[in-house]
C-alpha cells in the first residue's frame, strides 16, 4: 500500500513538474512561430525624415505592410547616431524620447505602457523594461513625431505583435539622415 502511495505521489510531481515547466516553453514556441510567420510576410516601408531645425522636432511616414494579416501591431521609435546604421537592428537606446504616432486622419494612435521583454523571432531579447508603445494596424500609413532630433540622427522604427502573451519584434527600418 505504501508503494502505490509512493508511485502516485511520485507520478504526480512528475507530471506537476513537467507541466509547470513544458506547458510555458510549449506556448512560448507557439508563439514564436506565428510572429515568425507574420515577420516574413511582411514588409516595411519608411520616408524621409523630416526635421525643424528650430524645435529639433522630425517627422516620417512609415507602413508595415501584409496583405494576409488585418491585425494590429505597435510601434517603438528612437533616435541613433548615423554612424550606428550597420548597427540599426540590435541598437537599444538607453533612453527613449517622446514620440507620437498619428493616423492618416492626424488623430493620435492609442499610446500603450509596457514592462514586459520585447523579444526578436529568434526568442532573443531584445528589450527589457518600461517603454511607451503606439497601437495601429497593418497596412495603414503612419505619421511618426518624434522630440530630440539631430542633424546627425537617424530614427529606427520597430513593429512589435503581441502573440500569446508575448511582445516579439517582427520588423524594423530606419531612415536616413534628416532632410530640413
Amino acid at each position: 500500500m505504501i508503494l502505490i502511495v509512493m508511485v502516485i505521489v511520485l507520478g504526480v510531481a512528475v507530471a506537476g513538474f513537467s507541466f509547470a515547466f513544458l506547458v510555458p516553453q510549449v506556448a512560448f514556441s507557439n508563439a514564436q512561430n506565428q510572429a515568425s510567420n507574420i515577420a516574413s510576410s511582411s514588409s516595411l516601408s519608411v520616408g524621409p525624415l523630416l526635421i525643424n531645425s528650430t524645435t529639433h522636432e522630425g517627422s516620417l511616414v512609415v507602413m508595415l505592410y501584409n496583405p494576409a494579416f488585418n491585425g494590429t501591431a505597435y510601434v517603438l521609435a528612437f533616435t541613433a547616431p548615423s554612424y550606428l546604421e550597420p548597427s540599426a537592428g540590435v541598437y537599444v537606446p538607453s533612453v527613449f524620447q517622446p514620440f507620437s504616432v498619428y493616423w492618416p486622419n492626424s488623430s493620435k494612435a492609442s499610446a500603450v505602457q509596457i514592462s514586459s521583454p520585447i523579444y526578436d523571432t529568434s526568442g532573443k531579447i531584445l528589450y527589457s523594461g518600461q517603454a511607451t508603445l503606439y497601437r495601429v494596424n497593418f497596412n495603414t500609413p503612419l505619421t511618426i513625431v518624434i522630440n530630440n532630433v539631430n542633424s546627425n540622427d537617424i530614427v529606427i522604427i520597430w513593429f512589435i505583435v503581441n502573440e500569446g502573451g508575448y511582445l516579439f519584434r517582427v520588423g524594423y527600418t530606419y531612415t536616413g539622415v534628416p532632410s530640413t
